[in-house]
């Protein structure tokens, strides 16, 4: 039992990166549980083990060692104490994993495809296994084992029996934030700032950008020459469009402007609904409403606006 106490110490610590000492603290605990059922221990001896040899010791209240018990159970009992270290060890390494990646919480992580449970994606970072659930993947998402992924940590949950500790997520909007971050260093300075994203995730994102330097093109310094910045977070969005447009303080402004492609005449807006009402020529409807409505939709969840768009001939038609 000496040998597989210090091999499981040995391992848990070089591996898991769980403190020697708190692995002997738990067999020490698990192991009086064990003696205190199986032979009667006297509740003032404690255990004592040997972080080096693994050498059990029994002490009295005196601090003086003293004879080990003797029961026909030993076998059961090194099974039990076994059973226990390694429960330890395991809420141990959970709290590791949640230590350790608590900082990273709301970052890009980068990992491996380790399996596949039902439809969920199991992946390992580091020492630490999570779970990207299957209604955080993008509809283009295709993993086999061993691919490289990069994932949103969305959640670090604390240790729990059972459940995974890592979220992660390729769906949420400030996935795209973290990319664009990566990819264009003036957001990252905050030279530029991103003010808004509104997702569909696998179709179209809308990013509303701004500088308090005048000097500074947001729009332009986002997109890049011939889409150059833009290119290798739609590649890793896996051919989601990306739509930068200028945010604006003037709501009238940040409204027409969330609308793009599309040009709008007039905007009337009721405070008190928060509502807006955008006329465009009868041309410009459908690039403003979009596929399935999806233009639209987006620049309200872009602005926090309830977006009704009409053509002028109808709009026209409607108030005569």
């Amino acid at each position: 039992m000496k040998k597989e106490i210090i091999s499981l110490l040995e391992y848990w610590e070089k591996e898991r990166g769980i403190e020697r000492n708190h692995l002997i603290e738990s067999l020490e605990d698990g192991l009086l549980m064990v003696y205190r059922k199986k032979a009667q221990l006297p509740k003032h001896i404690k255990i004592k083990i040997n972080p080096e040899t693994g050498d059990i010791r029994f002490i009295d209240e005196n601090g003086k060692e003293i004879q080990p018990p003797s029961f026909p159970w030993e076998r059961i009992a090194a099974q039990t104490a076994r059973h226990i270290l390694i429960q330890k060890i395991k809420e141990a390494e959970k709290n590791t994993i949640y230590n350790e990646f608590k900082d990273l919480e709301g970052s890009i992580v980068s990992g491996r495809v380790e399996r596949f449970e039902n439809e969920n994606v199991i992946i390992v970072t580091g020492k630490a296994e999570g779970i990207l659930p299957h209604h955080h993947k993008l509809p283009n998402d295709h993993f086999k084992v061993g691919d490289a992924i990069r994932c949103y940590l969305l959640e670090v949950r604390p240790p729990s029996k059972g459940f995974y500790q890592l979220i992660f997520s390729r769906t949420h909007p400030n996935f795209v934030k973290k990319l664009l971050e990566s990819e264009i260093p003036e957001i990252k300075e905050e030279i530029v700032e991103i003010k808004a994203i509104a997702r569909f995730p696998g179709d179209l994102t809308k990013v509303a950008v701004f500088s308090k330097d005048e000097k500074i093109d947001p729009v332009g310094t986002c997109i890049g020459d011939r889409a150059s910045r833009i290119k290798n977070v739609v590649k890793e969005l896996r051919g989601e469009k990306i739509e930068v447009i200028l945010w604006d303080k003037d709501i009238t402004k940040f409204i027409k402007n969330s609308l793009s492609p599309a040009k709008s005449n007039e905007v009337y807006i009721d405070e008190v609904k928060k509502e807006a009402i955008v006329i465009v020529e009868d041309d410009q409807l459908f690039l403003a409403i979009g596929k399935k409505g999806q233009n639209v939709r987006l620049a309200s969840k872009l602005t926090g606006w309830n977006i009704k768009v009409f053509k002028v001939s109808e709009y026209k038609k409607g108030a005569n």
